[in-house]
């Protein structure tokens, strides 16, 4: 059984420490570092932070050098790649960390033109790939030139070839509403913005508010659904049971893979059958700890002091 992540649009990500940001004047950096970039790569990290990681393997699309750059990256992490090449050089996106004012500039460059060609070619190389009962996880928005129903034409190419896997969503627009009303997924996991992607119409405020959304409207056949509410925790459907959970308030640095990580953590404790409360705890625990550091990362000394203040809770349904 191995997980499938989906990372069509990758990019090599440097980020910058600048003392400060200045104009006009050359910008000499504190430190560089180079990461394979992309949601996916971001999960992969947390789903393989352990030694006794699940199998992974990140399906994707490189060119050029920065493609070649990249898939070295990707060794050096360990990850496995099925990468249909492109003509197009592989983007490069720079984030910029000013350490006195505490802010980001995100620099990320646009990504290749899609065309169907190469598409079918990514398409066909995944099916080819998954096995029954591997899990898929479509992390981010799909790239442009996908069809907002990309997630629904996989999943029904599966069910043609009499293959169950577990399907995995972390999307938003249209693609988020093509997958929620067409499929039925394994997870669905989404923060409050997109949340009303599905439910434009709700007025959602407190955490008893999305209990209700959860309890009451949200598809009772999709098993595990978790809502994200940023500093307010997360609220979620696990194996029809529901929960709460939040940290404390931390010193944020740098928010970028938070979500990204909870994803991680929580694939990995569904494929290794931890508990919810042992799931969720972990999730919120890698999306916490991630915030306090300039870059897509975790500490252990970070992790022994976040890990008491994490409260996950389990909840009646709501009427």
């Amino acid at each position: 059984m191995m997980i499938h992540l989906i990372c069509p649009n990758p990019a090599i990500d440097r980020t910058l420490l600048l003392k400060k940001i200045e104009t006009a004047i050359p910008n000499r950096p504190i430190e560089v570092r180079e990461s394979p970039g992309g949601k996916s790569f971001n999960v992969a990290y947390a789903l393989t932070y352990e030694k006794n990681s699940p199998e992974i393997t990140i399906h994707t699309m490189l060119g050029g050098l920065y493609g070649t750059h990249l898939t070295q990256l990707a060794q050096e992490k360990g990850y496995a790649l099925k990468a249909t090449t492109v003509a197009t050089n592989t983007r490069l996106c720079n984030i910029l960390v000013d350490m006195t004012d505490q802010t980001i500039v995100p620099v990320y460059e646009a990504g290749f033109e899609l065309d169907a060609a190469t598409l079918q070619q990514f398409t066909q190389t995944l099916l080819e790939s998954l096995n029954e009962g591997d899990f898929l996880v479509f992390s981010g928005s799909l790239m442009k030139g996908m069809p907002a129903d990309y997630i629904c034409q996989i999943t029904d190419e599966l069910a043609k070839r009499n293959l169950s896997v577990k399907l995995c969503v972390d999307t938003s627009g249209e693609a988020l509403r093509q997958t929620y009303q067409q499929t039925t997924p394994y997870l669905i996991k989404i923060n409050d913005e997109e949340i009303q992607d599905l439910f434009p119409e709700k007025e959602l405020a407190t955490v008893t508010d999305y209990l209700t959304l959860l309890s009451n409207d949200i598809n009772p056949e999709i098993p595990n659904f978790i809502i994200t509410l940023g500093k307010k925790g997360i609220v979620g459907r696990l194996n029809q049971t529901f929960y709460t959970g939040s940290a404390l308030p931390i010193e944020a640095k740098n928010p970028i893979a938070c979500g990204d990580f909870f994803l991680g953590r929580l694939v990995k404790g569904m494929y290794q059958q931890t508990t919810p409360e042992e799931t969720l705890t972990s999730a919120l625990l890698f999306s916490t700890c991630n915030a306090m550091n300039w870059y897509p990362e975790v500490t252990e000394q970070q992790m022994t002091t976040i890990f008491p203040t994490i409260t996950v809770t389990k909840e009646s349904q709501i009427q």
